[in-house]
């Protein structure tokens, strides 16, 4: 979390309790979750549709949370995004993330990848076993590095090839490889995606980003050497802009643009 840590007693994963009334349960519905008043939880009692197994998010401030998929809801129930909730509640939006992720890896192993067997539950921790391979899998996460690129006054912005429509410009990001670490990911991926180089690389602050399944571990980083040369197929345009003059971009629910609006204010004072 990028801006609540401290506002919230929050236990994850913990140890699942037994529901009571005041346990909260979000419910999905083909990939969107069920809202009500801009609401995102339900207490046991108030869940009125036939959903699978629950599955333990955490604890939030005293109160349990657990999430499950529903089969099918009344015709004036209002669904959302995950997206949609990002724009509403921090934490909401991180509670929903992490129970997308749980469902979707229960869903993803029941068996077996190396020898098709059915898997079961570790008892007390958020794994599922093969027996036979004596294989564990964990809920998938996939480490990232975003980098906010600059120049004194100027900030280096991109257009990815699936964005240009939009009209979006965001900083630099990219999976990190097996082997590597998160600065010579910010390195490679830099000099791939635009072709210059970098120095005094620093990092800042992380997000998880459940699209599907990143952690973002943000940097700052100095322009160092080079011309811009947008990658080809992935990189629609890149260009300095002057921080008194940006183009369309990211808002700061998200790291890229908490990465972006922390160097402007920082640079302005």
């Amino acid at each position: 979390m990028l801006y609540e840590l401290g506002r919230h007693q929050i236990e994850l994963p913990g140890i699942a309790p037994a529901l009571d009334a005041q346990s909260k349960i979000i419910l999905w519905f083909e990939g969107k979750i069920l809202t009500q008043d801009r609401q995102i939880a339900w207490s046991e009692a108030e869940v009125q549709y036939p959903y699978s197994a629950r599955e333990f998010v955490g604890m939030l401030d005293g109160k349990a949370y657990f999430t499950a998929s529903v089969s099918q809801v009344s015709a004036d129930q209002s669904l959302s995004s995950l997206r949609d909730i990002a724009y509403l509640d921090e934490t909401a939006f991180m509670l929903c993330a992490r129970s997308r992720g749980l469902l979707e890896w229960r869903l993803q192993h029941q068996y077996c990848g190396q020898c098709a067997q059915a898997t079961h539950q570790v008892e007390g921790e958020n794994a599922l076993s093969c027996a036979p391979c004596r294989l564990r899998f964990y809920p998938r996460i996939s480490p990232c590095i975003i980098v906010l690129i600059t120049r004194g006054d100027q900030v280096l912005l991109a257009q990815g090839e699936n964005h240009k429509e939009q009209g979006w410009y965001s900083t630099l990001a990219g999976f990190i490889e097996t082997g590597e670490s998160a600065e010579q990911a910010v390195m490679r991926e830099v000099k791939e995606e635009v072709g210059v180089t970098l120095k005094n690389i620093q990092y800042l602050n992380s997000q998880a980003w459940p699209f599907p399944n990143q952690l973002m571990l943000g940097f700052h980083a100095e322009y160092d050497a080079g011309e811009i040369l947008p990658a080809p197929g992935e990189i629609a345009d890149a260009q300095w802009f002057n921080i008194h003059d940006l183009p369309k971009h990211p808002p700061s629910v998200s790291i890229a643009g908490w990465l972006i609006r922390r160097y402007v204010e920082n640079y302005q004072s």
